[in-house]
């Protein structure tokens, strides 16, 4: 590997593009440095002289790195870390909140709020590693939504006005999370696949898919939350959280093709989402019969 595959190399290790894409700008940019080599050494200059001088003109490999990273996912790293500090801050003035105002603190939250928080500046961190993988960072913030319509149903035990504050907090979050979610979902499709559909009704399709697993989100979470109160813990109420799994995991399926045949993926999402509701509410059902 000589100096200018090298520095391309760096440059790529800023982005979060897929392997195809990432192929895609690697030739085109050894294409582009290898063609001003030649030049160079057309005007007398040796190899490694006119490797030198490309490398020098074509800029440091991490900021074009992060400008290649920005023009092709905008606001993705930034997104995400305002996701995960937002999250950070308000375990901090929350577990404030419980230690000296309700005088209840909880190590145990906090240490799953901070993980959560930490998690997500993690993953902004090392995106050129973590966002090549788009499933398993959607996966991420997924949980992160939950967690947080957890902490929502958490802060009706609060005043009426610490709870509004909180709840509102938290919703702003979780609407962070969600386009988050709906923009790494567009970008996880080559763009070549986009522009076989119309952009605007692509769009539309990742938006009615992510709103089925908002749904479904909401319905398991509510009838856990009821469950646990009438009943107490047990392993038949986490039944409901089934759903949830069977969407995250077709999730992948719809992140996939969505963009070729939108039509068809959103009507199998949702005949895909009705069944594990259905399904998960009748084995609850015959547990609780039985």
């Amino acid at each position: 590997m000589n100096r200018i595959e090298k520095h391309v190399e760096d440059v790529l290790k800023q982005m979060q593009s897929p392997e195809d894409e990432r192929e895609e700008i690697r030739e085109e940019l050894l294409s582009h440095l290898n063609e001003a080599k030649s030049n160079y050494i057309s005007e007398g200059l040796s190899e490694k002289q006119a490797e030198k001088q490309v490398i020098d003109a074509f800029g440091n490999s991490h900021r074009i790195g992060r400008e290649l990273q920005e023009s092709k996912y905008p606001f993705q790293r930034g997104l995400l870390y305002l996701i995960g500090i937002i999250t950070l801050l308000f375990g901090i003035i929350f577990y404030v909140n419980l230690a000296f105002v309700i005088r209840e603190p909880d190590p145990v939250w906090l240490a799953i709020q901070l993980l959560a928080g930490s998690t997500v500046v993690l993953a902004a961190i090392n995106i050129s590693f973590v966002g090549r993988y788009f499933y398993l960072l959607n996966v991420l913030l997924m949980l992160h939504i939950i967690w947080n319509g957890i902490n929502v149903v958490l802060m009706q035990s609060l005043s009426q006005w610490q709870a509004v504050l909180f709840s509102v907090y938290l919703f702003i979050l979780i609407g962070l999370d969600l386009l988050f979610v709906f923009r790494n979902s567009y970008y996880s499709t080559n763009q070549a696949e986009r522009k076989l559909q119309k952009q605007g009704f692509v769009k539309f399709s990742y938006m009615m898919n992510l709103l089925y697993g908002i749904i479904i989100i909401v319905v398991c979470l509510f009838f856990l939350w009821t469950f646990l109160a009438f009943t107490g813990p047990s392993v038949a109420a986490f039944i409901m959280l089934i759903p949830i799994l069977i969407w995250l995991i077709f999730y992948k399926y719809q992140m996939r093709f969505i963009a070729r045949k939108p039509v068809l993926s959103l009507a199998t999402g949702l005949l895909v989402s009705a069944l594990a509701l259905v399904i998960s509410f009748a084995i609850l059902r015959f547990s609780i019969g039985g």
